[in-house]
């Protein structure tokens, strides 16, 4: 009984390092009542001219309550249009020592425009829908902490706010690694493209430095988490 509270409780630390969402994929990663994570990103497109060549990428994430999350999403994509997405989630169920996080969500609430690109444009502004699941596994249940792998799977319709492309369609999702608590990897499939990351959390900062792979494209991002309460 004793091991199951004080694994309950590290797993609760270590989710607090995966919350909020993948490079824009969502998952069941949620924040708490009163903490806020913003975050910038960078994205170098590997599309040939005259096609955009950049996107500059902003987040925050709010927990409005222990069970309600609000998202903004802002993109400012080079040749097209600017935009910014909304996104609502609502844990359903919390994490245990045998049952997954469950968070479904709204992405795109607001029904924004996010491309000039007449092939999606309309698709756009529609608003999708996803169900999402994670459950940490550790590498070594004996001593509860990192290193530790997070997997996620997530049932979703379609989305099309980045890069006018279709993604969230039916089943996607991925693993996310903490090697230690300053070091973190990502792999995942949005549907579309698969998206790599490290990360590195320099210690009683608050700040995470992200890079890596965005399909045929690369990013680098920084983010800042703070508890407001």
């Amino acid at each position: 009984m004793r091991f199951l509270i004080v694994a309950v409780a590290l797993l609760c630390v270590c989710a607090s390092s995966f919350a909020d969402d993948i490079v824009t994929m969502p998952t069941a990663n949620q924040l708490k009542a009163g903490e806020v994570d913003a975050a910038v990103y960078y994205i170098s497109l590997d599309f040939p001219d005259p096609q955009p060549q950049f996107v500059q990428y902003q987040t925050l994430y709010v927990g409005l309550t222990d069970n309600i999350e609000l998202d903004v999403h802002r993109a400012n994509v080079d040749k097209d249009k600017s935009s910014v997405v909304l996104v609502a989630s609502y844990k359903l169920m919390s994490e245990t020592a045998t049952a997954p996080d469950l968070v479904f969500g709204l992405r795109n609430f607001n029904r924004a425009t996010t491309t000039n690109n007449p092939a999606a444009k309309d698709k756009s502004e529609d608003m999708s829908a996803f169900l999402s699941a994670a459950k940490t596994f550790f590498f070594r249940p004996s001593m509860p902490g990192p290193p530790l792998v997070r997997a996620h799977l997530s049932l979703g319709t379609k989305d099309w706010t980045l890069f006018g492309e279709e993604r969230h369609k039916g089943l996607f999702g991925g693993l996310q690694f903490l090697f230690t608590p300053y070091l973190g990897a990502v792999i995942q499939n949005d549907g579309t493209d698969t998206i790599t990351g490290v990360t590195i959390m320099p210690q009683g900062t608050g700040f995470t430095i992200k890079a890596g792979t965005f399909g045929d494209h690369t990013w680098v991002g920084l983010s800042w988490r703070k508890d407001l309460f």
